[in-house]
């Protein structure tokens, strides 16, 4: 599963008392791919759902018919920092700032733009969740760099340390050629010099992992001379 697709996977709950727009809130979010949406109507149902679920973002109402938004925001952040998103029908600069102070990451007035919703949902998850990112998917297999694993075919193969290191580097900067002293730099540090015939040796153990054909390797290239290159 690549990045967007776990993002679409996310659980989100919108607290909203405004039946009619929650509803089309939720319809805009599924139009988009997202599957996993809650509905509130008040503080004390957020806090319900927030206490027995796992959520991943809030979309929150600022007047609910118990109270300001603003107080579920402040209850959320005693435990969480997951992203929380204020809507208000409020245009007043005052209350933006008293949104962000008790905890909100963003904040949008009604009416609003469904693409621009769906922006700024979009754009809140792949900061908070950008450490998840760590799934690359190959033509021949998916590198779990979190797991330290590869899933090729029907196999499960394990990745050392080193390989970890070595791949995160390539896919850092992934179809460009990273220097082998680059690439030693990061693994060995300052006094990598005369590594290279080790890194030599992890490329191979790497390839035999994530190519369908090591001798032939089509992700992980050798550039003579250069150093390597991850072609996604």
């Amino acid at each position: 599963m690549n990045f967007e697709a776990q993002l679409l996977n996310k659980r989100i709950l919108i607290v909203d008392d405004d039946v009619s727009l929650s509803k089309s809130i939720k319809e805009v979010l599924v139009s988009r791919g997202f599957k996993n949406i809650s509905n509130a109507y008040s503080i004390s149902e957020g806090i319900d759902i927030f206490s027995i679920s796992k959520i991943d973002l809030i979309i929150l109402d600022v007047m609910l018919p118990d109270g300001e938004g603003y107080l579920l925001a402040q209850y959320i952040r005693e435990t969480s920092d997951i992203p929380i998103l204020f809507l208000t029908a409020k245009n007043n600069p005052d209350d933006e700032v008293k949104g962000l102070d008790s905890g909100g990451d963003d904040f949008v007035t009604k009416p609003f733009l469904p693409k621009t919703l769906i922006y700024r949902i979009i754009a809140l998850l792949r900061r908070a969740y950008k450490g998840e990112s760590e799934l690359i998917t190959l033509t021949s297999c998916i590198i779990d760099l979190n797991n330290a694993s590869v899933k090729k075919e029907e196999q499960h193969l394990s990745l050392t340390p080193t390989e970890i290191q070595i791949i995160r580097k390539l896919y850092t900067n992934k179809n460009y050629i990273v220097s082998t002293e680059a690439i030693c730099d990061t693994i060995w540090g300052i006094d990598s010099f005369g590594y290279e015939k080790s890194l030599m040796v992890h490329i191979r153990n790497i390839r035999e992992k994530i190519e369908l054909s090591p001798s032939k390797p089509h992700h992980l290239i050798t550039v003579k001379g250069l150093g390597y290159k991850l072609v996604i």
